[in-house]
């Protein structure tokens, strides 16, 4: 609040520079300016060079006044006070999230606010650059088809000079790692300063996602009479959308290379509130959490900014796929800004078209959802001005510019004769948890969709970030300063609802520290569930994909992020890293109704539970044991299924719709899958709510041992829920964390950098010391 004058003055940046002897005699040096945010005044030695109003395009300015000695002056208006210009001018429209004169201004939206974000509305640019060489390489895209059995690709390298470079030579080399493929293939410019030059690749090498293969990667090199003038890495991929019409709705999976991949993904947004105070380092950082975490997709959302382009570099390099939104998000935009767009989509879409991480393209985030909220007939360009944007520009711009990527005119959407909110067409943004009616996260089964790619539960980050950014008086749950780093409309309630809907009531005086546990083991447990359950939907294609929401942090939030600003993860980024490894156990339970017995009946006559079992990796002669124990945490029955054979890439059904006498209403689940002697998967299943067991009766001590190599082991004598470990002063970094431990089953964590003397350093708790 202190520092939002910021926002409405005006601010002036200024340099000298020199302009060094030019290769090209024949034109005038360009400057390039990207990324300048937003509305800009440009001047190079006192000559109005350019004026700016959208911080996505990438300008190019021919200047012919340049000497040895060169002033350029860079003036900006303060986007607050011009977006309220033209919201006065054209009138209000309407908007969730942020000052409704946001939509008139082509620059990062949630930098005017949003629910899990301050409003700190900047200035500035992402770079200048002065070109004087007449070969300068502007644009080069790699332009492929593949065959039918991918093997080989007809490839036209695409290559475009910023001037006219006259008589020249032009050759490509191609590498696969260390192996030269194309000494060079030659060709000279036509009078629009391009070159494409033909090749035809055999025995293609496949970029492949995560977990489904290699992401492969060639280099590619242009060089101009013999001098290298761009280098790029590119990777071939075939990717399809698979909508096909069943009895209810459509299917929305994605196939790549002809494979079918169910998509276990993540939402990115902005990860500061100033871009620029990123780093490469930073990027990687969160790559290495992405990668580890076990995600095979990112989505960069709409609210935000089209990113860095080291991030997308990174997601090639990893197998990361990428659903990439149009920078629009939660807001009818006006007509008036369509030309504007129409610029910005193809200079972004030529900055990433050569990206083979992104697989499939969205028109923006929620621009349907809140026109039919306002009763708007998104059909009409009346009452839905910029459909010209979704449903035309863009998608004519990515059949025209880029290699075959799926496109979808928004997030969520489903198609113009049904709402964007329908769960068995497109992609579904599922809310009823958390927003919309509050509905039990045990309900997710229910709450599923085709595709869900937003859904999420709010948690406090971790005493670290609080103590860094809050001062020591406010540090105690339900402060002033702790609830204004919450951005939710009715947060605080909320998130005491979920949290006491779930969780028994603590009989002493409840700290921050022990606050900050029961929210994110809350979270943790909705979002671990939501992708057991829409995991087992990936049979028949029921849901395709499953994006959370949300990784990341702009600034020290209490919000839906599963890693807190400071990069350290919260207990859900543990819970979700488990439901997705390749290697996985789940079950579901569900009493059994008598359809003879009154429904107010039922629990007198039959108590009784089914259990359907899956899970997924691949393997023969594996084992799953199901150990049974009682609501005092006593061990009481077993089940043991021998000679199992999984099937990579497919649910696989061990249990269906299974009636155990044994299983009851209070009964907890230990799942183990087995093969030879090595525990390859566990999982858990709890009476729900939590809040249904006499916690008391758990109130167990855990033991704890060095094992060599940064390993500790764990071991308890009766069942434990959601074991964190922790440190007082130092964060290290744990391959896992929120454990649920039973007896008999001793679990390893790994800990970077820590030896057997940090063992005393060590904290933990659990459900049952609460």
């Amino acid at each position: 609040n202190d520092v939002s004058w910021v926002s409405e003055l005006t601010w002036q940046y200024r340099c000298v520079f020199d302009c060094p002897g030019s290769s090209n005699d024949d034109e005038d040096p360009i400057l390039i300016f990207r990324g300048v945010d937003t509305f800009a005044d440009i001047q190079v030695n006192n000559q109005t060079i350019l004026h700016t109003s959208n911080a996505f395009r990438i300008y190019t300015i021919p200047v012919s006044t340049l000497h040895e000695n060169n002033e350029l002056v860079i003036t900006f208006s303060s986007p607050t006070i011009e977006g309220k210009k033209l919201e006065e001018e054209y009138g209000e429209m309407p908007v969730w999230n942020g000052d409704s004169s946001r939509v008139y201004v082509r620059k990062p939206q949630f930098q005017y606010g949003w629910d899990w974000g301050p409003d700190l509305n900047t200035v500035g640019f992402e770079s200048v650059e002065l070109i004087n060489d007449r070969y300068y390489v502007d644009d080069f895209f790699v332009r492929y088809e593949l065959n039918e059995a991918l093997d080989v690709a007809d490839i036209s390298f695409e290559v475009e000079f910023l001037f006219h470079p006259g008589d020249v030579e032009v050759s490509i080399e191609l590498r696969d790692g260390d192996e030269r493929l194309i000494d060079t293939v030659h060709g000279n410019t036509d009078s629009k300063q391009r070159i494409c030059l033909s090749y035809t690749l055999d025995h293609v090498k496949l970029w492949y996602p995560k977990n489904q293969g290699s992401p492969h990667l060639y280099k590619i090199t242009v060089l101009v009479n013999g001098k290298v003038k761009s280098t790029k890495q590119i990777g071939f991929r075939k990717v399809e959308l698979i909508q096909t019409p069943e009895a209810s709705g459509r299917t929305f999976y994605f196939k790549i290379n002809g494979e079918p991949i169910q998509i276990l993904g993540t939402n990115w947004i902005p990860a500061h509130s100033f871009s620029s105070a990123l780093t490469h380092q930073d990027y990687q950082e969160w790559m290495d959490l992405i990668f580890n975490g076990g995600y095979n997709l990112i989505r960069i959302w709409g609210g935000g900014q089209y990113e860095n382009d080291f991030l997308y570099t990174l997601c090639d390099e990893a197998g990361i796929m990428i659903w990439q939104d149009f920078v629009f998000a939660c807001g009818i935009y006006p007509e008036v800004i369509i030309p504007s767009v129409t610029q910005e989509v193809t200079d972004q879409l030529r900055r990433l078209r050569n990206h083979c991480s992104i697989i499939i393209y969205a028109g923006n985030n929620e621009d349907y959802q809140i026109a039919e909220s306002q009763h708007r007939d998104t059909n009409n360009p009346n009452q839905f001005p910029v459909k010209v944007i979704y449903e035309d520009i863009i998608p004519k711009k990515i059949s025209d510019l880029c290699n075959f990527t799926p496109y979808q005119y928004g997030s969520p959407y489903s198609d113009p004769w049904h709402k964007s909110s329908d769960p068995t067409i497109g992609d579904l943004h599922q809310w009823n948890v958390w927003h919309g009616t509050h509905e039990p996260y045990q309900k997710w089964l229910k709450l599923s969709g085709r595709f869900v790619s937003e859904f999420g539960m709010l948690s406090l980050p971790s005493f670290t970030i609080l103590s860094k950014y809050i001062n020591e008086s406010q540090l105690y749950p339900d402060s002033e300063l702790i609830n204004f780093h919450n951005k939710a409309a009715g947060g605080v309630e909320t998130l005491n609802k979920y949290v006491w809907d779930n969780f028994p009531r603590p009989d002493d005086t409840l700290s921050l520290e022990k606050w900050i546990y029961l929210t994110q083991l809350m979270q943790s447990e909705a979002l671990s569930m939501a992708y057991r359950y829409w995991r087992w939907n990936w049979l028949d294609y029921k849901t395709g994909g499953i994006i959370v929401w949300q990784l990341n942090d702009c600034w020290p939030s209490v919000s839906w992020s599963t890693v807190d600003f400071m990069k350290i993860p919260k207990l859900s980024y543990y819970g979700i890293k488990r439901e997705i490894k390749d290697v996985v156990v789940g079950c579901y339970r569900k009493k059994i109704v008598n359809e003879g017995i009154p429904q107010n009946m039922q629990v007198v006559f039959d108590n009784s539970y089914s259990l359907d079992v899956w899970g997924f990796g691949a393997g023969q002669n594996l084992t799953l044991e199901i150990d049974f124990y009682d609501d005092k945490g006593e061990f009481y029955h077993s089940e043991v299924f021998h000679n199992l054979t999984f099937i990579d890439n497919q649910v696989n059904t061990i249990l269906e719709d299974q009636k155990l006498p044994q299983l009851h209403e209070h009964t907890i689940l230990s799942l183990k899958l087995v093969k030879g002697d090595d525990i390859i998967a566990r999982s858990s299943d709890w009476p729900q709510p939590l809040k249904k067991l006499s916690w008391s009766n758990f109130n167990s001590s855990v033991n704890l041992t060095y094992v060599g190599n940064g390993m500790v082991e764990l071991s308890t004598t009766k069942p434990i829920k959601g074991l964190e470990i922790y440190f007082k002063h130092t964060n290290y970094l744990l391959n896992d964390n929120a454990i649920d431990l039973f007896p008999n089953d001793t679990q390893i964590i790994h800990i970077e950098n820590f030896n057997e003397t940090d063992l005393r350093n060590i904290n933990y708790r659990h459900l049952g010391t609460i």
